[in-house]
């Protein structure tokens, strides 16, 4: 009788896979290998799922612009009396609309999970990273059935929105995040190797912890925007500073400054980086600047033109895409292979 031995999982070479380019089939042991094609499944579900769950945020910025909120009234999920209101005002359609993306959205993260359950092994990061997403995705929902069921919609003002307001944005980007991190993973490329990588470990986490301040403030800010509009530029200045004027008019002016220091450093943190990169992590880097120049131009617009609400959805949507290259730009960099002199500067 003959044996036959089972040897561990294909590798590629660090070098040779950043030669060919980072996408790397690996071969598991029996009884946890995926087809390529429930792999190439799971990539185009997962990077869909992303594109899609930015769409549905950008719609909730419409439903906040509207006044819309409160569009079904203090019920969730239902829309007051129903699930499927009859005869809907535009507020009540805007509302309904968003809750029902909402639902298609978390179908799309529910079919990410279960794919990576079916195409990857146990332990394997695209698991725990779509496990991350489904975590999410579940806190997302909580978060918004709050503002509506405590009546944090329309124009409230009080301190309990201002904190429910940013922890949703946050928990958005790192819904966002974890998706992205999971349609990349899921398509093949490098997992992290983060050995001589200490210091720029650093700086990515300086930068992720940069933009969630930016996108709190930037949510504070488009909050103030709704409840408190301005007739002018001027008139909007004075107001900030007014002696009745509360605390979410004052945070205003914040996000401007921060948003121009933190731009600039996030730029240079991927500028500096990228150096030591592959071609693939330098060409993240650069969407990274220029979305962030991009975002300097978006910004100025909104204040010129009193935030309209269609600046309004390309300011975030340009925010979400910043996160998300960001996060890719991590995701690359920490899969790119070490190179030589790095080994050597960090031996000594």
């Amino acid at each position: 009788m003959k044996w036959k031995s089972r040897r561990a999982p294909a590798e590629v070479h660090p070098a040779k896979r950043a030669r060919l380019g980072t996408r790397t089939t690996i071969a598991y042991p029996s009884g946890v290998t995926s087809s390529p094609r429930a792999q190439r499944v799971f990539r185009y579900v997962a990077w869909g799922t992303l594109a899609f769950n930015v769409l549905v945020i950008l719609w909730g910025t419409v439903v906040r612009a509207t006044g819309s909120g409160d569009g079904c009234g203090e019920s969730w999920p239902k829309c007051g009396q129903q699930f499927i209101p009859a005869n809907p005002t535009v507020e009540t359609a805007i509302e309904f609309s968003h809750r029902a993306s909402s639902f298609l959205a978390g179908v799309g993260v529910a079919a990410v999970f279960f794919l990576a359950m079916w195409a990857w092994p146990k332990r394997h990061l695209v698991r725990r990273a779509a496990t991350a997403s489904g975590v999410f995705l579940v806190i997302e929902a909580l978060l918004g059935a709050s503002l509506v069921l405590f009546g944090w919609v329309d124009d409230d003002i009080s301190g309990a929105r201002m904190i429910v307001v940013p922890l949703h944005l946050v928990n958005t980007f790192m819904l966002l995040g974890s998706l992205a991190v999971t349609a990349w993973w899921g398509s093949g490329l490098p997992q992290p190797r983060t050995a001589g990588k200490e210091r720029s470990i650093r700086w990515l986490w300086i930068g992720a912890a940069v933009l969630l301040i930016l996108g709190v403030t930037g949510a504070l800010n488009a909050l103030a925007d709704t409840i408190f509009p301005a007739d002018s530029v001027a008139e909007g200045i004075a107001d900030e500073f007014g002696p009745t004027a509360p605390l979410l008019l004052r945070l205003r002016i914040i996000h401007p400054i921060v948003a121009i220091a933190g731009g600039l450093l996030v730029g240079w943190i991927a500028a500096d980086i990228s150096r030591r990169g592959s071609q693939r992590t330098r060409r993240l880097a650069v969407s990274v600047s220029v979305i962030v120049l991009s975002q300097f131009f978006v910004g100025i617009a909104n204040i010129l033109f009193l935030t309209p609400l269609s600046i309004q959805v390309v300011h975030l949507m340009v925010a979400d895409f910043l996160w998300i290259a960001f996060i890719l730009f991590g995701a690359s960099w920490l899969g790119d292979p070490i190179r030589v002199d790095d080994r050597q500067r960090v031996a000594r």
